[in-house]
Parts: structure tokens; C-alpha cells; sequence
């Protein structure tokens, strides 16, 4: 991750949604980056231009961008794929009819493509400048903090040394998404520190059953599903065919893999025809790794770690609503598997994920084991069923308990504007926007309450700052056109 000049080219820039409602186009000025968007199909189109601040990956696939608002980083609508030398839309943007500016970029993304992340605490994803001390993953990564083997003369840790479940933690913290990460209670995205157990700072939860659908960060997962892997002991991880410090040539990549596999197969394990090993420059990995497209990304193949005897089936999946279980068995806590729900319920709007979370948070609660996050997304599933009765205490003793929740500052201000409040309605959604300034609904909210004090001016430029962020928000245009005659 960086700002400097990658090595994207520049003669296939042009693209659309899949619906195309908008068109992009990428270019460069003075040395910086940018992407135009303009609506199409009306003879008054939507348009503009937004600089993309820093890119994010190797290129070796694809390269994402972010977005600067005043320190605060988005994700941008436009990626380049490497294989196509083409812009096209970021991944899960190209159904999307218009341009989507404001997801926000979290520490614990940001923590995997970066080192020395310095988060603005009380917020959601502002950073000091510049966003991150080193550009990419730094040694201490891996082998721990510097300071303590400056200070104190501590070994630097060395993950090959430690025990099978401390030693895969180092690469699954970036590399084991699952559907979703809960952090433990008390901990936050950051926690992980070399030498710690993944699982007593996060629980990794996946679908259960078999084949599960390869992605993009699910190396660790796949691996887990290989007979060789179930078959070692623990011994095979990740550094056993991978040297984190170098990368073998690509004319060189065939013979060092196969090597790695014949530390422990033998020759004559393979059964293939020897006109098919020669055709494939006898690679192991062609067979029984090949690149496949990922489930979670378009236009880009990754290389499936499950080690199969036979290719994974072709559009492998699992049922939208199988059980969530943790990574690697074990019991999850009522209040990870109700969060775990909740997450991954209200990403894919999925009912029966939405009922289990609700009945899990209320035993949670109810257990008197709950916190701020466990208690917000139960007033919002109070919330959406009309129960405000109960909603809103809870909102309430979640904003005492973490104040740096925009979703319950919002909600907060909705009631307040319920009941006429419109002084305490301002100081929510002003506190709601000072943790993310994106929430476009909340601006244009905000506007109405600040025209109720007789706050014009203000009016308008909230809701100027809201068509920055969601330029084709049809809401915030019209109350501005009213406001401004």
C-alpha cells in the first residue's frame, strides 16, 4: 500500500456499471491518480471527479484505491485488474447505479496492506497523516515489536518456533477471513500480536459443510480442508512451501513448488500420464492447486490451497442459511454467534441469519453478559419491529457504554427528533458525523433539524457535504434546490 506512482497502464480507462447508469473513466494529472463519473441516458448528468489518495496491493492481481475526506478513507468505485490491463468497477461496485463513495476503510482492513496504522481514536475510520508509518507488512508483522528487543534485548519472535496454533495465527490474521470476524469482547481489530492465539483475541466464523467456495483471502481455510494439512500433525503451515522474504522467479516456480511437495510425496505418487506432466512443465501444483476465479471478487484467479486430489467442483457453494461455526471447531460464546449472525444477516438481508441473531442477543443480554456492540444491534432489531419500548433503553445504555458508535448516535437523534428535541437531534447527528462523516442519510437529516433553528446557512453546506459523498442522492439535491431559491 502506498502513494507513490504504481504501474498501471492507461489505454483501457473506460468503463461502466453493469447497468450502465453511470460511465467511469481513470486517468492521471500532475503525477496523482483520479476517476471521472458522469450519469448517462439525461441531457443534465451527475458528474464529477475525485482523486484517488493511495492504492492498495501488490498489482500482482489487482490494485484497490482509496479515498480522502479530510483524513477519513473510502473505498474507491474503480480497481485495476493486472491480467486485463483494464480499469473496471471495484469489486461488488459494477451492480451498484451510481457512484459509491462512502465505504469506509477500517483499521483491520487497513492493518493487512499497511504497518504502523495510526487510527484517529473516537472515530471510524479517520487517520493521522500519513494514514500508516511503512507502506506494505512490516517485520514486526510477524516477528513482534522491535522496541521490546531494542529495549530489553528480547529475541525477535520466530513464528516457525512457536507452537502449530500461535505459529498459524501470525498468517491468518490476515489471511482467514471466513464470513465474517467477531472481535472478543474488549478487543478491538488491532489486538493481534505475534505470539498470540488468533482465536483469544477474534472468532473466525464460517459456513459449515463442504466444499466451501474458494476467496480471496481464504488461503488458511483451504488449507485446513487438505488431506495434507489433516495428515501432518500440524506440521505443514504456510511457511512450509512459502518463504515470506522472497519469491521464487516465475521460470523457477514450477521446480521449487514441486520440490516443496516432494518433501513428503514421492515421485511415483503421481498418476498422471507422463505426456500430461510434460505438458504442464510436471508441476504439482497445476493439478492439484490450480488457479480458479474467486467467489468474493470479479475478473481475478487466485491459487486454491485446498490441495485436491480432483479440482474443486465449478461453482462450488454452500447453502445461504448453513450454520455459522468457528474456524478450526471449538464453541463459540452466545454473544460471538449472535454478533456473527447479526453481521452477516444484515449483509446479505437475510431473514433466518436476522431471527437467529435476535433470539442470541436476547439471551445474551438477558445473561447480563452483554456489551456495546452486542446491545446495538439489538435495539436495531427492536427497532425494525416497531419496539421502541425496548429499542431505545438499549440504544441508550450502548451509547454510555461507547460513544463512538455512529449507527446508535443516529438512532438516538431519530428519537430525539420523535420527540421534538431538535437541540439534542443537532448534537447526535453531529456526533454520529464527527465518527463517520459519510452517513449521507443522517447529513440530509441533519439539514432538516438545523432549517427548524433557523440555521440556513449551515443547511446548506451539510447538505453540499452530503453530495460530495453521494452525488445522485435525489433527497439531499431537492432540499438543497428548495433551500437555495
Amino acid at each position: 500500500m502506498g502513494t507513490g506512482e504504481p504501474h498501471e497502464r492507461f489505454d483501457r480507462t473506460e468503463f461502466r456499471d453493469s447497468g450502465g447508469a453511470f460511465a467511469y473513466r481513470v486517468g492521471q494529472d500532475g503525477g496523482h491518480y483520479f476517476f471521472d463519473f458522469q450519469q448517462q441516458g439525461t441531457s443534465q448528468p451527475i458528474e464529477g471527479r475525485r482523486q484517488l489518495e493511495y492504492f492498495v496491493g501488490s498489482g500482482a492481481a489487482a490494485r484497490s484505491y482509496l479515498l480522502s475526506y479530510e483524513g477519513f478513507l473510502y473505498e474507491a468505485p474503480v480497481a485495476y485488474y493486472s491480467a486485463s490491463a483494464s480499469w473496471k468497477s471495484a469489486p461488488g461496485y459494477a451492480p451498484l447505479d451510481y457512484p459509491y463513495l462512502t465505504r469506509p476503510i477500517l483499521p483491520g482492513c487497513l492493518e493487512c496492506h499497511a504497518s504502523g496504522i495510526q487510527r484517529i481514536p473516537g472515530t471510524q475510520n479517520a487517520y493521522a497523516s500519513p494514514p500508516f508509518r511503512e507502506g506494505g507488512v512490516s517485520c514486526e508483522r510477524c516477528h513482534g515489536a522491535g522496541s521490546d528487543h531494542i529495549a530489553a534485548g528480547k529475541p525477535m519472535l520466530n513464528p516457525a518456533k512457536l507452537a502449530a496454533a500461535e505459529r498459524d495465527s501470525i498468517c491468518e490474521q490476515c489471511h482467514l477471513s471466513g464470513e465474517i470476524r467477531v472481535a472478543k469482547s474488549g478487543k478491538d481489530d488491532l489486538a493481534f500480536r505475534p505470539g498470540d492465539r488468533l482465536a483469544d483475541d477474534l472468532t473466525v466464523f464460517v459456513r459449515s459443510g463442504s466444499p466451501s467456495p474458494m476467496k480471496v483471502t481464504s488461503h488458511a481455510e483451504d488449507l485446513a480442508q487438505s488431506a495434507c494439512k489433516r495428515a501432518s500433525g500440524g506440521k505443514l503451515w504456510c511457511g512450509t512451501c512459502h518463504d515470506p522474504h522472497s519469491v521464487p522467479a516465475a521460470d523457477g516456480k514450477a521446480a521449487y513448488f514441486r520440490g516443496k511437495c516432494l518433501s513428503c510425496h514421492q515421485t511415483s505418487d503421481c498418476r498422471a500420464p507422463q505426456s500430461t506432466r510434460l505438458a504442464n512443465d510436471d508441476s504439482c501444483v497445476t493439478c492439484h492447486m490450480p488457479r480458479n476465479p474467486a467467489s468474493d471478487i470479479e475478473h481475478v484467479v487466485f491459487t486454491d490451497h485446498a490441495i485436491r486430489r480432483r479440482a474443486r467442483p465449478a461453482g462450488a457453494s454452500l447453502p445461504s442459511d448453513a450454520d455459522l461455526v468457528p474456524f478450526g471447531g471449538g464453541a463459540a460464546s452466545i454473544r460471538d454467534l449472535g454478533l456473527a449472525y447479526a453481521m452477516v444477516g444484515l449483509r446479505e438481508q437475510s431473514p433466518t441469519y436476522i431471527e437467529r441473531a435476535f433470539h442470541l442477543l436476547q439471551e445474551t443480554v438477558a445473561s447480563g453478559r452483554s456489551d456495546a456492540p452486542t446491545l446495538a444491534y439489538l435495539a436495531e432489531f427492536y427497532r425494525d419491529r416497531k419496539d421502541d419500548a425496548h429499542a431505545l433503553p438499549l440504544y441508550e445504555k450502548a451509547w454510555e457504554m461507547d460513544p463512538t458508535q455512529s449507527a446508535v448516535a443516529a438512532a438516538l437523534g431519530a428519537y430525539q427528533m420523535q420527540r421534538g428535541n431538535v437541540e439534542q437531534v443537532i448534537r447526535f447527528w453531529n456526533q454520529a458525523l464527527a465518527i463517520n462523516p459519510a452517513l449521507v442519510l443522517v447529513r440530509t437529516n441533519l439539514a432538516t433539524a438545523l432549517l427548524r433553528t433557523g440555521q440556513a446557512e449551515q443547511a446548506r453546506a451539510t447538505l453540499r457535504q452530503a453530495l460530495e459523498f453521494q452525488p445522485s442522492s435525489q433527497e439531499a439535491r431537492d432540499l438543497l434546490s428548495r433551500i437555495t431559491k
